[in-house]
This record gives C-alpha cells, structure tokens and sequence, in this order.
C-alpha cells in the first residue's frame, strides 16, 4: 500500500524520496474506517497503525494524515491508531512535530481536536505507569 502513497508524495525528479508523505485516510486506506483491533476487519485502526500510519512514521520525517472523504472516525478506530502509537514507543511530542492531521471539512475539524485528545492521554497513561 505504502508504494502508491510513495508515488502521490514524490515531488519532483530528484532521485531521493521526499521527507513528507500525505495519506489519504479514505482514499488510501478505507472512507468507513471502523473497529479498534485487527480481528475486527481490514478497516481496523490496528490494521491502519501497524501496516499504513506506523510505516509512514518510519520511513518519512513528517507525515500529513489527510481525512477529508471519511464518512467518520468512530472514536475505537481512533484512538487505536493514534494512541497505539504512543502505546508502540512514539512519544506525543514526536508525534506532535511529525505528524499532521489535516482537513478541509468543517464537519471533520472535530476528529483532529480528538487525533491529539487520544495522543496526549495515551502519554498520560503511559507516564503514571512508569
């Protein structure tokens, strides 16, 4: 899945890969995203961490995580995407500085506020256990 993203983010002719990958939530992985783990379906958010949005993170230095065109992100598909990152090792201010969550509908703008919500208590979580 990763080669078609590599294609949409190449930026010219140089012969290095850019350092910024756009995804395309329902383009590139599904519009009805749905579900936290993977025996829940191929729409996953544990589908989209591990095989989509972790591989992006290791191998560009920024990410923009674009999800215009979803029908909507149930909170189960979001927070195991984005606060599974946190859980996998990526600490909330490296993610903060590499990746963006971005779209253009007004009706979208509340899964972004939510994007950092699950991020930060994920860190939160994960700092009193330690």
């Amino acid at each position: 899945m990763l080669s078609l993203l590599e294609v949409r983010s190449w930026s010219g002719s140089s012969c290095s890969m850019p350092d910024t990958v756009t995804l395309k939530v329902a383009e590139d992985f599904s519009p009805t995203p749905f579900g936290r783990y993977r025996e829940d379906g191929e729409e996953s958010g544990q589908v989209f961490r591990e095989d989509v949005l972790h591989p992006a993170l290791n191998k560009y230095h920024h990410v923009v995580l674009d999800i215009d065109g979803c029908v909507g992100l149930p909170s189960s598909f979001w927070e195991e995407s984005l606060g599974g990152l946190v859980r996998d090792g990526i600490s909330a201010a490296d993610l903060r500085s590499r990746l963006d969550v971005v779209a253009t509908r007004s009706d979208m703008q509340t899964f972004i506020r939510l994007a950092w919500k699950y991020v930060d208590e994920a860190q939160k979580k994960l700092s009193r256990k330690r």
